[in-house]
């Protein structure tokens, strides 16, 4: 497969992923600094992703009066696809927010990963507790719509750790 399918809705999280991400986003949250992981994976099937790992690519991360955000410029998303094996892909973006989970404007425009079906989950409280998607915001890129949040129900049913 040379592109992620459009079709995907079933996510299964190795082992281990939602630690890394916690420990990666934690790091900065610690310092009120916001920050961002993608989650690498393969297709299985039209529906199913398999994802394996997380990943920090290189950031800039501002903070001020008028709040914080993170950026991951051309270059550092360039090397970090460029160096994926080519069955792997980016598959979400995960970020912080310095308090309640949400995908900001900012975020909307933030096209880290643009794919039709491409995930971001955005992690409350600079992610200094551990992750749980249920109390993150999960959302969907959709062509045409634009970023739609997901339902809890549809969170639990869609992401599996296995």
């Amino acid at each position: 497969m040379t592109m992620v399918p459009a079709t995907l809705r079933r996510y299964l999280l190795a082992p281990g992923v939602l630690d890394d991400t916690h420990a990666m986003l934690r790091e900065s949250g610690a310092r009120g600094l916001e920050a961002v992981v993608v989650w690498i994976g393969g297709v299985i099937d039209p529906q199913t992703a398999r994802i394996v790992g997380a990943l920090r690519p290189g950031q800039i991360a501002y903070a001020g009066e008028d709040g914080c955000a993170v950026e991951v410029p051309p270059d550092a998303l360039s090397e970090l696809i460029s160096l994926l094996p080519p069955e792997l892909f980016v598959l979400a973006r995960v970020h912080t927010h310095p308090s309640e989970a949400y995908h900001s404007p900012v975020d909307d425009q933030n096209m880290l990963i643009s794919h039709n079906g491409a995930i971001s989950v955005v992690v409350p409280n600079f992610a200094l507790e551990p992750i749980d998607l249920a109390a993150c915001s999960v959302n969907e890129l959709r062509h045409g719509i634009g970023w739609v949040e997901l339902p809890p129900d549809d969170v639990a049913e869609r992401f599996v750790v296995q």
